[in-house]
């Protein structure tokens, strides 16, 4: 969800827990692992060699290496030695091939819907959005025509008040500036949904790219202040002019992401809940009438708010008070092309790329027809799900899922009598919630109506407003009234997965059950290994070290004793610790606190699949030979198979600075190396690289 619109993902889910697409692909530049060096292929796995599906989980493997010297080689190493990251993209990974099909199989759905879709009214939306997008030729026809309103608009802007309502309006042209603005249930009252505004406003991925020392980090800082000039004089203004607004633009951006929290105390709940009514919001920043704002947003009936960082409001309000109307302007014109550049010509759009190229070392975009389908997805996110659902998704997939999904569940609640640090009043409450948590797989129940949004695909920049705009009020009318307990906050043809503690549920898209994370044609003990894990590691996020703070009705409360509270965070800083040594680059370390939610629930995801697949072997036989490995061997590398992948090194500095997740090679690394079930399943004795002479636990 992006930081700059009124969303709907609750945001204590929405850094952590919203992760997969950024796990497995590594979507839009969160994503994170070390580059690997070139390597030779190995030689095949021992005979008997598998067959189907099986034979690529062995064929990704590299048996010349020792499992318990890196299981990271021993089970990434023959797809490292065959793979290169592709031109259009600053990663590659095993389970992209879910994410490329994905796209085929949508590509092969708008085609269909631009050229005969016959009496169906929401197909022929699609294929008109899609048709629309693909035009070149038509969208280069009118060059920055579209953008005259939005910039007739900003011309107008006067103070600190007309650029916040300003900038409100100018959300559906992709206008992010100022601050972020969500709706997301009420912490303490999770039933009602609340406005929440928080730190935002930024152009560049994390504060960390403005405030930091470092060389590299400073030189980055240089282009991308020529960037924001040439995309300025794209916007109209003279180069002379663009280059002096550029220095001020990012002056000012550099001053709010002074004012910012750093992303790990950006995730933690209780410091970010400040509910108030809308006079005192405005006692907070004297100089906006955010009954105003509100309204430019679609909503001036808003009565409560979550001022989550209320510092930053304060600041920034202040600041922005005593800054030039023509500084104001140059920012919003800024974020207005910005966020536009995609939707306008190819040379435009060319322009933005090349900033890409810098950020994150990717050297091509990608074809017109991926970002297209990309495109439609994003502004008509269910009227294309239901004809991907229909060919994706077999009948049986949901209920195999839910079997899994149970399983692991039990398995959680097995395994909480075996904490030690945790105390019986604390446990009982636990085993309660987990009890009340909700599996919502494949699609919604119902589809959402897009019958009012106007599409017409002669005029495709004039569709991405409309859908936006028809969005936006939808998610502001959420203000102040009742969560729709059924609501999705995730398409079901993205690869990607979620938990929100708030509504007790975890969700998982038709998209991410494909193979070869999840197939009927796959022992069961790579089922469990590959999406059995992530089923797990959403269940975990649940007991996190944010999650764990929200009780069995979804409330942020204070439900757990001194004595459990303590030993939980004594077992979390030994995670902290541990992953504070790792180095993403040389010189560049990961950073524990940062990343502890997520290496919390990769950890508790692979011991508690781990734990239901053992409780499933007594009961089932696999139905196929597993090859060389056993059932729990080939368990472990289906979870360590998750995480091959391959980065750019400007990727992965990115991802360091502004990502909740570990680098791959960790990912798979660090929980495995401190699971005693992995040591005995591969004899590895003490004093192996991949046994932790002092394992860390929490879950």
């Amino acid at each position: 969800m992006g930081c700059g619109t009124l969303a709907s993902m609750p945001r204590v889910t929405r850094i952590p827990e919203m992760f997969l697409l950024a796990m497995l692909v590594g979507c839009g530049g969160r994503s994170t692992t070390t580059p690997e060096a070139a390597i030779a292929a190995p030689g095949p796995v021992a005979s008997p060699a598998p067959q189907g599906p099986l034979a690529e989980v062995y064929a990704a493997m590299d048996p010349s290496v020792a499992p318990c010297d890196d299981f990271y080689r021993y089970a990434c190493g023959g797809w490292l030695a065959r793979n290169e990251i592709p031109a259009d993209k600053p990663f590659t990974s095993k389970v992209a091939g879910i994410d490329d099909a994905n796209h085929e199989l949508l590509r092969a759905v708008l085609e269909e819907a631009a050229q005969a879709p016959g009496d169906d009214a929401r197909k022929r939306k699609i294929g008109d959005f899609y048709a629309g997008c693909m035009d070149q030729a038509a969208i280069d026809a009118v060059g920055t025509t579209p953008l005259k309103p939005a910039l007739a608009e900003i011309a107008k802007v006067r103070d600190v008040q007309s650029a916040y309502e300003t900038a409100m309006r100018l959300r559906p042209y992709g206008v992010e500036a100022f601050v972020a603005s969500e709706i997301e249930p009420d912490y303490k009252q999770p039933g009602i949904n609340l406005v929440t505004l928080s730190q935002g406003g930024l152009g560049l991925p994390s504060r960390e790219f403005y405030l930091s020392d470092a060389a590299p980090t400073r030189e980055l800082l240089a282009r991308y202040t020529e960037h924001v000039a040439a995309m300025l004089v794209v916007a109209g203004d003279p180069p002379a002019a663009a280059a002096k607004s550029a220095k001020e633009v990012v002056a000012l951006e550099t001053a709010l992401a002074a004012a910012s929290l750093p992303l790990d105390q950006l995730r933690e709940v209780e410091a970010t809940y400040h509910k108030q009514s809308v006079a005192q919001l405005r006692a907070l920043t004297p100089a906006l009438d955010w009954q105003r704002v509100f309204a430019a947003a679609g909503n001036g009936a808003v009565a409560q708010v979550n001022a989550a960082t209320p510092e930053f409001l304060r600041a920034t309000a202040a600041l922005l008070a005593k800054t030039p109307r023509e500084v104001l302007r140059a920012y919003l014109r800024w974020h207005l092309i910005r966020g536009a550049a995609e939707h306008l010509t190819g040379s435009i759009e060319a322009q933005a790329f090349a900033w890409t190229v810098m950020l994150t070392g990717q050297r091509e975009l990608a074809p017109r027809w991926r970002r297209c389908v990309e495109r439609t997805v994003a502004a008509l996110p269910e009227a294309v799900g239901p004809y991907f659902v229909e060919r994706a998704f077999p009948g049986r997939s949901k209920q195999t899922a839910l079997e899994m999904i149970v399983a692991i569940e039990q398995a959680f609640e097995r395994g909480l009598a075996g904490l030690p640090w945790m105390d019986e009043a604390t446990r009982t409450r636990a085993r309660a919630k987990a009890r009340r948590l909700r599996n919502m797989i494949g699609f919604p129940e119902v589809w959402r109506d897009y019958s009012q949004v106007p599409i017409d695909r002669k005029d495709y920049f004039a569709a991405v407003v409309a859908a936006n705009r028809a969005e936006l009020q939808r998610v502001m009318a959420k203000a102040d009234r009742p969560v729709d307990p059924q609501e999705w906050f995730m398409p079901p043809s993205v690869l990607n997965a979620y938990t929100n503690p708030l509504g007790l549920e975890m969700v998982f898209p038709a998209a991410i059950l494909q193979p070869p994370l999840f197939s009927a044609e796959l022992p069961m003990a790579v089922n469990f290994g590959a999406i059995g894990s992530i089923m797990g590691h959403e269940l975990t996020h649940q007991f996190d070290d944010q999650g764990r703070k929200f009780d069995e009705t979804g409330a942020l409360s204070g439900w757990w004793t001194e004595a459990a509270r303590a030993g939980f965070e004594t077992a979390a800083r030994c995670v902290v610790a541990q992953y504070d040594a790792y180095e993403a680059l040389p010189g560049l370390r990961v950073r524990g606190q940062q990343t502890l939610g997520e290496n919390i629930a990769d950890a508790g995801g692979l011991k508690y699949a781990h734990a239901a697949y053992v409780q499933w072997a007594k009961e089932h036989a696999e139905p196929g030979l597993l090859g060389p490995l056993t059932g729990e061997q080939l368990l472990f590398v289906a979870f360590a198979q998750n995480y091959c992948a391959k980065r750019t090194p400007q990727q992965v500095q990115m991802d360091v600075l502004g990502d909740v997740h570990s680098p791959r090679r960790w990912r798979a690394v660090g929980p495995l190396s401190h699971l005693p079930a992995f040591w005995s399943a591969f004899a590895c004795v003490e004093g192996s690289p991949m046994r932790a002479p002092k394992p860390c636990a929490v879950w």
